[in-house]
């Protein structure tokens, strides 16, 4: 297996490159670099090596690399959605990490990324319609309470989109603004009652009249109900809302161009992201910080990655060279509720370590799983929190992209496949 690491050299060769050329690549953070402990030279890692240099074959006349711009290479799609800066997401104009330090709700951001204006204050005291659960749903609830949802979560989710969109397939056949955003709503408050299989209770927990989403998580996940809960829980949602063209962002607008509904579009993007390098991300985390006693065992287990060229889990993202700030943030808000916990404490000092000898910053996965164990939840919490605030943003997308009246259908080169002798 190609390791996710070049060398210099390696990575001079595939560029074609001098060494000045190189190093100014990483200065400009086009391409990324890890120092090794005890060694002089770094690593480079290959998917940025590859960008760089599709993107220097369609300037050499080679035409435009449609690969290259499907892997974080230039923008393909127009929004007004989300603009991803070195300050973190921009929705709608609104900077992200703002919305969190000026205490607005989940709910009013969620009405954001939709409607594109950000309801008045007087909104927030009036939380969404809580639906009646259908029999329908309730089985199909109690059907799932007797099936460990392990790291399959996400696909659990989909699968109650799609119980809700065949009991409301009437108001949702289009997604037309009005009907939309009612079922979305509801998705979200289902979604939210959907973790109580993995709070301590095991089961479906209805949300209940006048409670809003945060209420909703509070009761699902059992956890006390406290004003630091609350603000922490507000702010993951918040911070992972949406951004920009992820896979499951971008599955929710295939799905609109081609007339489905808002649950389908949801259902796919849920799907889409239950991968190994999205959804599942959070748990590749939890397996590298397993339950250290000091800081030094972490380092260690870094080292030995980067020695067999492999990635650390949580750390570097290609659109934040300077650091990710949603994860800068989330750990700020962490960092006092760890202090009475030696394991919290020791990752803690891992990622100021890491930071100062190889140059690794976190992103917002690391953070997440962090914020999790900080609270006391379970390993599904992180990608159930991540798939909650994300929806707000995949019903935005799935209704612009449904308005451009435009349907996504790339075409595709056809390469003769080789004979073997």
């Amino acid at each position: 297996m190609l390791s996710d690491y070049a060398t210099a050299a390696e990575a001079m060769t595939l560029l074609k490159v001098r060494p000045q050329t190189l190093y100014a690549y990483v200065s400009r953070g086009w391409i990324r670099s890890v120092a090794q402990k005890g060694l002089k030279e770094k690593l480079y890692l290959r998917e940025d090596l590859a960008r760089v240099n599709n993107r220097s074959l369609a300037r050499s006349g080679h035409g435009p690399v449609a690969a290259s711009a499907m892997n974080w290479g230039e923008p393909i799609f127009a929004t007004s959605i989300t603009e991803i800066t070195d300050k973190g997401p921009h929705y709608r104009n609104y900077l992200a990490v703002d919305l969190v330090h000026t205490g607005v709700a989940f709910e009013r951001v969620a009405e954001l990324l939709w409607t594109g204006k950000l309801p008045n204050e007087a909104k927030d005291t009036q939380p969404w319609a809580v639906p009646n659960s259908e029999l329908e749903l309730t089985e199909l609830m109690q059907t799932l309470a007797g099936i460990d949802s392990g790291n399959n979560l996400l696909e659990v989710f989909s699968m109650v989109v799609l119980m809700l969109g065949i009991r409301r397939s009437q108001a949702a056949i289009y997604l037309e603004p009005l009907n939309t955003l009612a079922s979305a709503r509801e998705i979200l408050q289902t979604l939210v009652s959907c973790c109580g299989f993995i709070g301590s209770r095991k089961t479906f927990q209805p949300m209940q009249k006048g409670q809003g989403l945060v209420d909703g998580l509070i009761q699902s996940l059992a956890l006390n109900d406290s004003l630091e809960n609350r603000e922490v829980l507000r702010s993951v949602l918040i911070l992972l809302a949406d951004h920009e063209l992820s896979p499951g962002t971008l599955s929710a607008r295939v799905v609109a161009s081609s007339g489905g509904t808002v649950h389908n579009c949801i259902a796919a993007a849920l799907c889409a992201t239950a991968g190994i390098d999205v959804g599942r991300m959070y748990g590749r985390v939890e397996d590298f910080l397993g339950h250290p006693q000091s800081g030094s065992v972490l380092e260690k287990r870094a080292n030995k990655l980067h020695a067999a060229g492999q990635r650390v889990p949580g750390f570097d993202h290609p659109l934040y060279p300077k650091g990710d700030p949603r994860a800068a943030l989330l750990l700020d808000i962490a960092r006092p509720l760890c202090s009475g916990s030696r394991e919290l404490r020791s990752i803690f000092d891992f990622i100021d370590d890491i930071k100062a000898s190889s140059a690794l910053l976190p992103r917002q996965e690391l953070a997440v799983v962090v914020v999790c164990r900080a609270l006391g939840l379970p390993r599904q919490a992180a990608a159930a929190l991540f798939a909650l605030g994300r929806t707000s943003g995949w019903v935005a997308h799935a209704l612009e992209q449904s308005a451009s009246g435009t349907l996504l259908r790339p075409r595709a080169q056809f390469v003769s496949p080789s004979q073997d002798n």
